[in-house]
């Protein structure tokens, strides 16, 4: 019987950026994909949509897999010839059962692969400031299940070497065991006085660190609510947090921020927000879908250079003027003879591409600079060709026609909502613990964000939600569904927006990391 190949790749911490490049290549060609719970959602993206999904359940609940079924599973996946990916948290061989796994392969020689991932026991005291070792104080690591019932009988966890261990102990996954993991390391020898941390969802934005010592950390752990997933850490190096956390260079660690924008649009946004340690949800609102080009179009491009502007309202509504130029066998080259005028300068940059430059492009991004921009500028009798979205606002050319010109409205493209997102954005409210901060670009946005959601809905989840806009037109359509405009840059453009996001998240109340 022929046969498929099975890869267990470690996922890492939780941190998507922490994701190995062969781990993201593999589950990029995989045919079928068994995970494990608490794998960053930002991961499942790099898998194919024709691949299968497999969600192995969350340990400990009635519709979890055993151990035996995921084995199972994985041959019988193998033998489908199908490419399959085993992703687990951590590493695989971390209190990954990774072995276990392999065991059952090579009972049906099946071909597999270990691709290791970088694992908590070490990713998340770092990301909390705590070194796992230091020369001048802990020298050794040792890491420990936090599984292994401190009660239990067995030579399972040796606690007297535990205890008179110098080095630092890590247990992993040992919240509910926390208190007796403390007695017993203290029964056995281990000084009361011993630092010790315990940081809650370690890499990811729900990060908070707790730190006192064995005899103290379970009724400060208690106090401060922590919840797992989280991790445990003895030893000395826990004094070195003070000096060594660096994620508070970070304004935006911590925080959930959700980006509306279309796919091809967000990745700009959404790098820049997660490189200052913001988690980026990224759920678009609106999806741009071209409209045909109708002899009404091809009569307008036909005629280009007897227009004395033409103006952009999109870096969308730019590259679909190109590809219908293209698609009549015109140059671009041919707009050299006409003045161009871009609302915003993303728009303006979009047209540089292309080899064209635009002639006016005021400091707002919004059809208002440009009312502001003609005013001192004669158009009276020319002849203006305005290419934007279907549902774009009549102000501009209201304005233009008032003072004689004759403006030629194409529309190029309409905005859409995607198909799901309705379902995705409640699950993300209702199931995933929403977001801290809403962002928008746009007004069409703003009403198919607002709009897939139920009254009802709306004044549960989004009522007092913070929201971030680029500028007053987006910021009105928030408020006209109820929504709270926190952030507004006074230059509306995207690098604005992106700061004053930065500056508004140090005015909050600091967070424990």
């Amino acid at each position: 019987m022929a046969k498929g190949k099975v890869y267990l790749v470690g996922a890492g911490p939780g941190d998507p950026g922490l994701l190995t490049l062969r781990a993201k290549e593999l589950l990029s060609r995989a045919d079928a994909v068994l995970y494990d719970a608490l794998i960053h959602p930002k991961i499942l993206e790099f898998i194919p949509a024709k691949a299968e999904k497999i969600f192995r359940g969350h340990r400990g609940q009635k519709n979890a897999f055993s151990q035996g079924q995921i084995n199972d599973l994985l041959v019988r996946l193998a033998q489908k010839e199908k490419m399959t990916v085993r992703l687990k948290g951590g590493d695989p061989f971390v209190f990954g059962r990774g072995a276990e796994e392999i065991l059952a392969l090579q009972k049906h020689k099946i071909a597999f692969e270990v691709v290791p991932g970088v694992s908590s026991s070490i990713a998340v005291p770092a990301y909390a400031g705590i070194p796992v070792t230091h020369r001048e104080t802990n020298s050794s690591l040792t890491i420990v299940t936090g599984h292994e019932t401190p009660s239990k009988d067995g030579p399972q966890v040796d606690w007297k070497n535990l205890a008179e261990n110098n080095g630092t102990l890590v247990f992993l996954m040992g919240l509910h065991t926390l208190q007796g993991v403390c007695k017993k390391l203290m029964a056995a020898g281990k000084s009361g006085r011993t630092l010790a941390a315990v940081i809650q969802q370690g890499t990811r934005p729900g990060q908070k660190t707790v730190t006192g010592t064995l005899s103290t950390i379970y009724d400060l752990v208690q106090k401060a609510r922590l919840k797992a997933p989280a991790i445990l850490v003895v030893g000395d190096v826990v004094s070195m947090r003070s000096q060594v956390y660096w994620l508070h260079h970070k304004p935006l660690f911590g925080m959930r921020i959700l980006i509306t924008r279309t796919r091809d649009q967000s990745s700009y946004l959404s790098g820049l927000m997660a490189e200052q340690g913001a988690e980026m949800i990224e759920i678009p609102t609106i999806e741009i879908q071209p409209l045909p080009l109708d002899a009404k179009g091809k009569g307008f491009l036909k005629k280009i250079d007897g227009y004395d502007w033409v103006i952009f309202s999109s870096s969308n509504a730019v590259n679909l003027f190109m590809e219908n130029l293209k698609k009549i066998g015109e140059s671009y080259l041919d707009l050299n003879e006409t003045r161009i005028a871009c609302v915003g300068e993303a728009t303006a940059k979009t047209l540089a591409a292309y080899g064209a430059k635009a002639d006016l492009v005021p400091p707002d991004y919004k059809q208002e600079g440009l009312v502001e921009a003609f005013k001192t500028r004669p158009v009276e009798g020319q002849k203006i060709l305005f290419a934007r979205a279907k549902e774009g606002r009549d102000l501009l050319i209201d304005f233009l026609k008032k003072k004689g010109a004759q403006v030629d409205l194409w529309a190029l493209y309409e905005n859409k909502m995607p198909a799901g997102t309705r379902e995705r954005l409640v699950d993300l409210f209702k199931n995933e613990g929403g977001v801290d901060l809403l962002t928008f670009a746009s007004s069409s946005s703003v009403d198919h964000f607002y709009g897939a959601f139920t009254p009802q809905e709306r004044k549960k989840w989004l009522k007092n939600l913070p929201v971030a806009v680029i500028g007053p037109v987006t910021g009105q359509s928030v408020k006209k569904w109820g929504g709270k405009v926190t952030v507004m840059p006074k230059k509306h453009t995207m690098p604005d927006l992106i700061k004053g996001i930065g500056l508004w998240a140090k005015r909050q109340k600091p967070m424990k990391y």
